[in-house]
C-alpha cells in the first residue's frame, strides 16, 4: 500500500530507532531526529532531496495496534528541515534478514 501522510503525524509515531537516542527514553520519531541529523550522510541526503525531491517513501508498519516508523527517519528529518508538509509512505514487506529479531520489521 502507498499513501500520503502529514509530516506532523509521523513525528508523533513510535520509532524503532528510539533506542538510538542519547537520552535513552525517546519513544517517538521526533525524539530521534537530532541523532539522524548528526549522521555522516545526512547533509548529502538533504542536498539530494533539495535538488531532486524525495525519491523513496518512508515505511510505516503497525505493531500491537500502533503505527511505527520502521524506515525513513533521515528522510523525515530532511522533510522537517526543508519545510515539507507531507510524505509518501508504504507498508511493503521487508527482507526479514535485515532485522530478524525485530517483530516490527517482519512482513504483515
Amino acid at each position: 500500500m502507498l499513501g500520503i501522510i502529514p509530516v506532523e503525524a509521523v513525528l508523533d509515531m513510535l520509532s524503532v530507532d528510539a533506542q538510538d537516542t542519547d537520552e535513552g527514553d525517546g519513544l517517538y520519531v521526533r525524539d530521534v531526529l537530532a541523532t539522524k541529523r548528526a549522521s555522516g550522510h545526512y547533509s548529502e541526503l538533504l542536498d539530494e532531496v533539495r535538488a531532486n525531491g524525495m525519491e523513496l517513501p518512508i515505511m510505516i508498519r503497525e505493531f500491537r495496534g500502533n503505527p511505527w516508523l520502521t524506515d525513513g527517519h533521515h528522510r523525515v528529518a530532511v522533510a522537517v528541515d526543508l519545510g515539507m508538509t507531507h510524505l509518501v509512505w508504504t507498508d511493503m514487506p521487508l527482507d526479514v534478514s535485515d532485522e530478524p529479531f525485530n517483530p516490527m520489521m517482519r512482513p504483515a
